[in-house]
C-alpha cells in the first residue's frame, strides 16, 4: 500500500505539474505577469525568485499546484503592471491561457506514447477462440480463430483495444465490426459484420466487456522452439541453441510451455529431448536456483507475439493517433456517465488510482506508462468540462462575455464557483465512496 501511496503522489505531481506549467508558458507568451508557481499546496518547503518576479514554490501537500498569475480582480494594479495582468488581456488570449493547462495534459500523454512506441510494443493476433450463447457476437456468424481487426471503425491491436472499444460503444444500438477469417488459407479477405446491440447491458466493475459481448479469447500460441538464449545462463551450459525444438522432457512428452516452465521451477535437473536439424538429441540442463527458490533456465520459446520499434516519425504518428483515440474513448466514457449508460457507482477516486498506479507499475514500466498517459488524458478531459471551478468553466465565462460585451460580475461569478465548488465536492465524494466499497 506504500508503494501504490507513493507511486499516486508522483503521478498527481507530474500530471497537475505538466498542467500548470501549460498554463504558465502561455501566460508568460502572451505577457502576462505570473507571480507564483506552487507546486503542491501548503507551507513553503522551498522557494526561489526569479529575475521575472515569478516565485517557485515547493509546497508541503503534493496533491496538486497553482499558477498565480497578476490579477485586477485581486489586487490593485499600479499603471505600470495593467498591462501584465491577465484580467486586462483580450479575450482570445485570456481563453489560450486557461485552455493551455489541459492541452498540457494532452501533449504530455502524446510524447508518453511516442516514447512507447519508439521503446517496441507487443504486437499479436487478436483470435477468437470462441462465442459464448445468448451474447451479441451470438447473433453473427464468427467462425473459431477469427482474427478481430476493428470495432466500430477503431482499429484492433490487442485485447485491451477490444474491451475499450466496447466500453466506448455501451448505449449506441448498432456497430459493426470486422475480422479476418483464418480457417480458409486460400481466402482471407476481411469480413465485416453488423450487429445490434440496442438491449446489451452488463456490470463493468463486475463483468469484462470482452466475455459480455461474447468474445472467448484465444491464447497466445507458444511453439516449444527456442528463440533466444540469455548469456551464461543453465540453457547456454546445457548447450541448448537458437531453433532447437524441446519435445520431451523428464521421459515425457512436451505438453505446453506452461508445463515445462512450471518443471523448471522445480529447480532440479532435467533430461531434455530435442529436436535439432530433424535430428533427436538429449541435453541435461541444471536450472540456476535464484534466491526465492525457484529454478530459472534462461531460454525463451517462439510465439506469435513480435515486438515491433516504430522510427522517429512513424513513433509520433502512432502518439498522435493513440492520444486522439484515448481521448475519444475518454470523452465517450464521460457521455456515458453522465447520461446514466454507465452508473455512478462506476466513478472512481484517489483509491483506486492509486491502487491501478500500484498494480500497473508492477508489471512493468511500459504499463506504468500507459497509466500515466491514459490519466494524462482523463486530467484534460474533466478539466474541459464547463463547470465553474474548472478550466472549462472559466471558457464558458468568456464566451458569456464574448456575446454579451462584457464580463459577468464579480458576485456572480462567486455564487457559481460556490455552485461549481458543491458539485465537486458531491462528484468526489460519490468517487470515495466507491473507493472505499471497493476496499
Amino acid at each position: 500500500m506504500l508503494w501504490s501511496l507513493l507511486l499516486f503522489v508522483i503521478t498527481i505531481s507530474i500530471l497537475v505539474t505538466i498542467h500548470e506549467f501549460g498554463h504558465f508558458c502561455v501566460a508568460r507568451l502572451c505577457q502576462v505577469k505570473v507571480e507564483c508557481f506552487s507546486i503542491g499546496f501548503g507551507k513553503k518547503l522551498w522557494s526561489h525568485k526569479f529575475l521575472s518576479g515569478t516565485e517557485l514554490v515547493i509546497a508541503m501537500i503534493p496533491l496538486g499546484g497553482y499558477v498565480k498569475m497578476l490579477d485586477g480582480r485581486a489586487t490593485i494594479l499600479s499603471s505600470n503592471n495593467e498591462k501584465f495582468a491577465f484580467d486586462k488581456k483580450k479575450i482570445w488570449q485570456r481563453a489560450l491561457i486557461i485552455f493551455a493547462g489541459p492541452f498540457a495534459n494532452f501533449i504530455l500523454a502524446l510524447i508518453i506514447y511516442w516514447i512507447i512506441f519508439l521503446i517496441g510494443v507487443v504486437h499479436y493476433p487478436v483470435k477468437v477462440k470462441d462465442v459464448i450463447p445468448n451474447t451479441p457476437a451470438a447473433l453473427v456468424s464468427i467462425p473459431s480463430g477469427a482474427e478481430l481487426k476493428t470495432i466500430d471503425n477503431v482499429k484492433i491491436e490487442n485485447w485491451n483495444d477490444v474491451n475499450l472499444a466496447l466500453i466506448a460503444v455501451m448505449g449506441k444500438t448498432n456497430i459493426t465490426f470486422s475480422y479476418i477469417d483464418s480457417s480458409d488459407d486460400s481466402n482471407q479477405k476481411e469480413v465485416k459484420k453488423s450487429v445490434d446491440i440496442n438491449n446489451w447491458h452488463f456490470d463493468i466493475e463486475k463483468d469484462s466487456a470482452i466475455m459480455a459481448f461474447g468474445f472467448v479469447p484465444k491464447e497466445l500460441e507458444i511453439y516449444p522452439i527456442v528463440s533466444k538464449i540469455v548469456p551464461d545462463s543453465a540453457a547456454e551450459r546445457a548447450g541448448l541453441r537458437v531453433g532447437d525444438k524441446i519435445i520431451g522432457y523428464n521421459e515425457q512428452s512436451y505438453v505446453d510451455w506452461r508445463d515445462f516452465s512450471n518443471t523448471i521451477k522445480k529447480a532440479q535437473a532435467i533430461t531434455l529431448k530435442v529436436n535439432r536439424k530433424n535430428k533427436d538429441i538429449y541435453l541435461k540442463l541444471v536450472p540456476t536456483v535464484q534466491k526465492n527458490g525457484e529454478g530459472v533456465a534462461g531460454l525463451y520459446p517462439t510465439s506469435d507475439a513480435i515486438v515491433v520499434q516504430y522510427g522517429f516519425f512513424d513513433g509520433l504518428n502512432k502518439g498522435i493517433a493513440q492520444t486522439l483515440l484515448t481521448t475519444k474513448l475518454t470523452i465517450r466514457s464521460l457521455y456515458q456517465l453522465v447520461t446514466g449508460v454507465i452508473g455512478l457507482k462506476h466513478l472512481s477516486g484517489p483509491i483506486t488510482i492509486a491502487k491501478s498506479a500500484g498494480q500497473t507499475a508492477s508489471y512493468g514500466f511500459t504499463p506504468y506508462l500507459y497509466f500515466l498517459a491514459f490519466i494524462s488524458i482523463s486530467l484534460g478531459v474533466i478539466n474541459l468540462v464547463p463547470l465553474p471551478m474548472l478550466d472549462g468553466g472559466h471558457l464558458i465565462f468568456l464566451l458569456f462575455e464574448k456575446i454579451n460585451g462584457k464580463a459577468l460580475s464579480n458576485k456572480a461569478q462567486e455564487r457559481f464557483f460556490r455552485i461549481g465548488f458543491f458539485l465537486l465536492m458531491v462528484i468526489m465524494g460519490i468517487a470515495l465512496f466507491n473507493d472505499i466499497l471497493r476496499l
